[in-house]
């Protein structure tokens, strides 16, 4: 159901989404936390969006008042994994101070979002992990050089009004958002050796920035397909950016499905994040030596340049 907990109350156990599994995992860590465990994400995916690399933060506290152990940390959530059948994993888990928070630290977040066309109009065998991972785009009336101009349309500082959802709270939204890349390219299938997958072409769009809205890279994407598909111009695409306003959404194009779309990474800055980790007593002891290291070696550079 989605990357966020449904219910925010930190003591029911919510398994069906990725926070509360991760929450739940981390119970069984031992030495057990005396607080409930209650997860900071970085990125909110919604239901049908995959993630290859998300990051969150979360405090845990334990009788003996030591830092946790990183490996086993890892070792007994994705064991918990494991044995419930979640095709979730924690891939890395770093201790950092108190002042390090995931969301206010990231630098940038890029997503991609998959698509594949037929080559024969009307194809409907589909590969099965195509279905879960692309979006089957069903109409072989597509001009990619068009839509990849369309994109220029997007960069840079603006207001994605138009392209975002509707706010359900009272929170004070800026919808000022600025882009730092945006590529669309050709891809290669999930599974090359299944048949199926001759059947079509695939391509993928890559989007990066600081932040995005909710629903605004099912939106703009939406409209790059409309734009290469014929449904809409350039002009249509530069009146919802320059007017932008929730009714001012061109009714010709549809936002793309979510199955399509991957969360691939959330960057930080390495010194702010180096600065924030929590070091080991052996780390602190290697970290003197491997600096001494790193300072020869840029002698050495200096002396051979010269």
């Amino acid at each position: 159901r989605g990357l966020q907990k449904q219910s925010p109350d930190s003591f029911i156990r919510d398994t069906d989404s990725i926070q509360g599994a991760l929450e739940t995992a981390l119970r069984t860590v031992i030495p057990k936390s005396l607080i409930v465990p209650s997860l900071c994400l970085s990125s909110r995916t919604d239901a049908g969006v995959h993630a290859l690399g998300n990051t969150a933060h979360v405090e845990l506290e334990n009788k003996y008042n030591t830092v946790y152990n990183s490996s086993n940390v890892k070792k007994y959530v994705n064991r918990y994994f494991s044995k419930c059948g979640h095709t979730i994993r924690l891939l890395e888990c770093i201790p950092v101070t108190q002042d390090f928070h995931v969301r206010i630290a990231c630098k940038s977040r890029t997503y991609l979002y998959r698509f594949m066309i037929p080559k024969i109009c009307g194809e409907q065998r589909i590969s099965l992990p195509e279905t879960i991972h692309t979006y089957h785009f069903r109409s072989y009336n597509f001009d990619i050089d068009r839509a990849r101009r369309g994109i220029q349309l997007f960069m840079g500082t603006k207001d994605f009004t138009t392209f975002s959802a509707k706010a359900t709270t009272n929170r004070k939204i800026q919808y000022v958002r600025a882009l730092q890349a945006f590529t669309l390219e050709e891809a290669q299938p999930l599974m090359p050796f299944d048949p199926l997958s001759k059947n079509f072409i695939y391509f993928h769009f890559i989007c990066k920035a600081r932040s995005f809205l909710y629903n605004q890279i099912r939106r703009m994407i939406g409209a790059l397909i409309a734009l290469g598909m014929g449904k809409i111009t350039e002009k249509d695409i530069t009146v919802m950016l320059q007017v932008p306003s929730h009714h001012n959404w061109n009714p010709r194009i549809t936002p793309v499905p979510p199955n399509g779309l991957h969360l691939l990474n959330v960057e930080y800055d390495l010194d702010e994040l180096r600065r924030c980790t929590i070091l080991s007593e052996e780390e602190q002891e290697e970290t003197p030596q491997l600096e001494e290291l790193q300072w020869e070696e840029q002698k050495q550079g200096l002396q051979l340049k010269e």
